[in-house]
């Protein structure tokens, strides 16, 4: 497997959780990539909606996030642990997903215990220690594992822009960069500059995604060649573009620019250009284009296949089972059909984000000894969903069921799915069939959205 490169650019607007999430909701291209994770996380907080949004300012455009909760739900260090661990399990992140975003959240504790001179198990976390962290570090774990970009990947990161002056928080008035975010560059050497904005722009968490991912600190983003690119916008209006990017790419720096590099004076950073969106063939087939997509979820994937004749049935299940379990496809199907000189054979499709086709084409080759894949580029039009919690009272105890929500584009409800895993714990508990329990479930479901 050839190694990547992926560059991230904070020279300009610095990073946080929720930039860096929407940079790889744009690189994936998949509008709703997000939502098993903020669906993991309504058992803790039902209130939580988050939201992708396209967005452009000049030559940038790319996405940025809109996430509402309850900011009285707060962790512990110990509770966000158990939570981080808990959501990796039911998303089946893999060892080293989990193991990047319990790192990414050591580096946020270490920080403000070094900052507050405080123990880790006495720390009392403010703005860290909400849900929306948690959606940040699982987040980002489970984007970088569906874009393969956890495994055979160098990460560079250019110098980060932290902000300048001072910013209120729940500590009160600190000044840029705060001691957490502070204690973390200083921790991994890790080169900045003010930059141009007159408040913060690189927070704990982004600090601390940032340093869990970067392997190599270069100057400038010179020397990097862009191959496809994600841009997450942050969410306040600043005088400067307000935008981080994450880009896949080949490398030609110098050797000499390493994780240790020392800081340095303030530079100008250097701009990549930004690819400009294909052109449609005609005016016709864009406006054609543009009113269909009008009220759907529209979104770009790659369809993958092909044929075997002379595969065993293990192999392909276990393919089969490969792809969806490390989360790199959306949906895997093998058709029984007839081939060449009348042979019986499979078809194997394969679904997946345009970023997946070379991992995906290398599992096929390998696993089933086909000498080649055909691939085609798809447009989709989703039913607009959405994910909502239901309580259900059952002989005085309750049980929260999350259920996704799917609609037509008049609003009106096409479809109500109880996640099945939280009706199979429900029918355990209560010994009430599975059969029974979805009746109830969608009563309630329709009661809380018409």
């Amino acid at each position: 497997m050839s190694k990547k490169h992926v560059l991230i650019d904070v020279s300009t607007a610095g990073a946080s959780g929720d930039m860096f999430l929407a940079a790889l909701v744009d690189l994936i291209g998949e509008e709703d990539n997000l939502l098993p994770v903020a669906a993991s996380l309504l058992i803790y907080d039902p209130t939580l909606r988050v939201k992708t949004v396209p967005r452009s300012s000049g030559t940038n455009t790319g996405c940025h996030l809109e996430v509402s909760h309850d900011q009285s739900v707060r962790f512990s260090p110990s509770s966000m642990q158990r939570v981080i661990k808990e959501v990796a399990e039911e998303l089946e992140l893999s060892k080293k997903a989990l193991e990047f975003a319990s790192n990414a959240f050591n580096e946020i504790l270490q920080a403000e215990s070094r900052a507050h001179e405080v123990p880790i198990d006495k720390l009392h976390l403010h703005e860290t220690g909400s849900i929306d962290t948690v959606l940040d570090l699982v987040g980002t774990a489970y984007l970088l594992q569906s874009a393969d970009l956890l495994d055979d990947t160098t990460f560079y990161s250019t110098k980060a822009a932290v902000g300048n002056g001072t910013i209120q928080t729940e500590h009160g008035l600190l000044d840029v960069p705060v001691p957490a975010v502070k204690e973390i560059l200083l921790a991994h050497d890790v080169p900045f500059h003010p930059g141009d904005a007159h408040t913060e722009v690189l927070t704990p968490t982004g600090a601390a995604i940032l340093v869990t991912l970067a392997d190599v600190f270069v100057e400038s983003a010179e020397g990097f060649i862009p191959m496809n690119q994600g841009a997450g916008f942050g969410i306040r209006e600043l005088d400067i573009p307000n935008v981080m990017r994450i880009i896949i790419g080949e490398a030609e720096f110098e050797e000499s620019t390493t994780k240790e590099a020392q800081k340095t004076e303030p530079s100008t950073p250097t701009a990549i250009e930004t690819k400009e969106p294909t052109t449609p063939t005609t005016s016709e087939q864009a406006e054609e284009r543009k009113k269909m997509q009008e009220g759907w979820n529209a979104d770009e994937v790659i369809v993958i296949e092909t044929n075997v004749d002379d595969t065993d049935g293990e192999a392909i299940g276990s393919v089969f089972d490969l792809l969806l379990s490390e989360g790199l496809a959306y949906d895997v199907v093998v058709i029984p059909a007839f081939g060449k000189k009348n042979r019986p054979c499979f078809v194997v499709k394969v679904i997946a984000p345009k970023s997946g086709l070379k991992t995906i084409a290398e599992i096929l080759i390998r696993h089933l000894g086909t000498i080649g894949i055909r691939y085609t580029n798809w447009e989709r039009l989703k039913a607009v969903r959405e994910t909502i919690v239901c309580k259900l009272e059952i002989d005085d105890k309750e049980f929260m069921v999350r259920v996704k929500v799917s609609r037509a584009l008049d609003g009106s409800i096409i479809n109500i799915k109880p996640e099945a895993d939280d009706v199979l714990k429900v029918a355990k508990e209560t010994g009430i069939s599975i059969r029974e329990l979805k009746p109830r479930i969608a009563l309630q479901a329709h009661a809380i959205t018409e």
